[in-house]
């Protein structure tokens, strides 16, 4: 369910990796120009209301400007009956300042529609951003779409309850419930912790919208299966660890196991640790890698140039990911926000997964390390 506007397509060959480009796409509006720049950016126009820091964390739902709120450009995917953004914000380590305000903002004014909670605070700032958005000038907008919040727990540490471990988290986080509740746990038997799923649901512990986390594809299919007797409850994605980084999820057959059993994918650390995909001061990073980047986004941008972040994020899309942006910061999360609305053809993605082929045989590159573990 990609939209693609104004799609330019070009020509080349990249010889130093022996694979060729027919052509790439890339979105810009009908008259070739850039997207518009954030409205947090500007002067925080309405996308979603600019949000300040007023004391510890109180959140203006208003504000005042001359322009009027904008919809924002949408990429829609599904994620198992989910649809969300191409692209997913993280509000890890996210403590209700200002920065994080106006990233907020800037992502909801980008299209970001997916966001995750890793902490219950977490959780009950970002429902608290969500609350003063509902009541914004921006959420009356024809065809806008409401920002989703899915927060993780681990199951493990309520002794394999999953609705004792949501309980704990409404708690926690002040008696505001994720929309999406994300299960982590690394030692439950799948068909008890499936069953602990339905306990949870039918006793209003749990919403009917899960996810896991970091489910290997025998533990998904069988999760899956197990609560296919429970049409209240779906299975939206398994968050994974993917990227040009590390490809083990797809090289395992999970992205193939969660395509084939209708299960969407959310991508934990899109850019690798520590961003080593495109940070050129990481000490792993293929800084070869880093120019092929660059190289493509010159090629999708029709003249002007994609960032590598931008086409990083991209691949990952291209493989039917959403990428899980871990960023405290409006310019980085416009920017990320720049990866959707386009995606790489495959022949593009061919390169990149050659390039990767490569390093794992021993190339490095000049000036990088290797690019993968």
């Amino acid at each position: 369910q990609t939209r693609l506007r104004g799609e330019m397509r070009t020509t080349a060959i990249l010889s130093a990796t022996t694979a060729h480009v027919t052509h790439v796409c890339n979105t810009r509006d009908p008259t070739g120009n850039p997207r518009r720049a954030p409205a947090s950016l500007r002067r925080a126009r309405v996308g979603a209301p600019r949000i300040a820091r007023l004391g510890a964390r109180i959140v203006r739902g208003a504000m005042v400007d001359d322009d009027p709120p904008e919809l924002p450009d949408y990429d829609v995917v599904t994620l198992g009956p989910l649809e969300v953004s191409a692209i997913a914000l993280s509000a890890r380590d996210w403590k209700g300042g200002s920065d994080d305000a106006n990233c907020y903002v800037a992502a909801v004014d980008r299209g970001y529609l997916l966001i995750a909670a890793h902490e219950p605070s977490e959780l009950k700032l970002m429902k608290e951003y969500q609350g003063y958005w509902a009541m914004s000038e921006a959420a009356t907008l024809p065809g806008v779409r409401a920002p989703v919040v899915y927060s993780i727990v681990n199951v493990d540490a309520a002794g394999g309850s999953v609705k004792d471990a949501a309980r704990a988290l409404v708690a926690e986080a002040g008696g505001v419930e994720p929309d999406v509740l994300c299960v982590k746990s690394e030692t439950a038997d799948i068909e008890a912790l499936a069953n602990s799923v339905k306990v949870a649901w039918e006793l209003g512990a749990c919403p009917g919208m899960v996810a896991v986390d970091d489910f290997d594809a025998a533990r998904l299919e069988k999760f899956v299966g197990a609560l296919s007797d429970t049409p209240g409850v779906h299975v939206a994605f398994n968050r994974v660890v993917y990227s040009l980084a590390d490809q083990t999820a797809e090289k395992n057959g999970v992205l193939a196991a969660c395509k084939r059993l209708g299960v969407g994918v959310v991508a934990a650390s899109p850019l690798g640790e520590g961003s080593r995909v495109t940070n050129t001061t990481h000490g792993k990073c293929d800084q070869a890698l880093v120019r092929l980047l660059a190289f493509l986004g010159a090629m999708v941008g029709g003249g002007v140039q994609q960032s590598p972040l931008q086409v990083a994020l991209n691949y990952v899309m291209s493989k039917g990911a959403v990428p899980e942006v871990e960023t405290r910061l409006g310019t980085v999360a416009w920017e990320c926000g720049g990866s959707m609305l386009w995606r790489l053809d495959e022949n593009a993605v061919g390169i990149l997964d050659e390039r990767c082929e490569a390093v794992e045989k021993g190339e490095t590159g000049d000036g990088g390390g290797p690019a993968l573990a």
